[in-house]
């Protein structure tokens, strides 16, 4: 039993390290609820964390559901593996609605998938 936890912790260490490491932050005064039209400002942030992908940044893709991207600056590497770029954003959705991104890094080595929900 010991040697199979072992050998299940190694396989959950090993493949944490082929991921990247998404997350959004909102600029700017959190709300706790959004109402259709709100523009806000998100910063998304991704840490390459196998730092040697073989997927170009720019090929992150945004799905949306109840926003719309208005704008969106350039990726820029702030550090060696860690990308960052902000996103004007609008929600469409009607309150109780879905509003949500969802970013997409399709990689062999895992890549990334990170649906983030903004509470109408």
């Amino acid at each position: 039993m010991r040697q199979f936890l072992v050998i299940l912790l190694s396989v959950f260490s090993f493949s944490a390290a082929y991921t990247c490491d998404p997350s959004i932050t909102i600029e700017g005064e959190e709300k706790s609820k959004y109402k259709k039209n709100d523009e806000l400002i998100v910063k998304v942030r991704i840490v390459n964390t196998h730092r040697n992908c073989s997927v170009d940044i720019k090929n992150t893709k945004f799905e949306q559901e109840g926003i719309k991207i208005l704008s969106a600056t350039d990726w820029k590497e702030i550090e060696p593996g860690i990308w960052e770029r902000k996103l004007k954003i609008k929600i469409t959705a009607n309150k109780g609605q879905n509003a949500k991104i969802n970013i997409i890094r399709p990689c062999s080595k895992g890549g990334c998938n990170l649906p983030y929900t903004f509470p109408t």
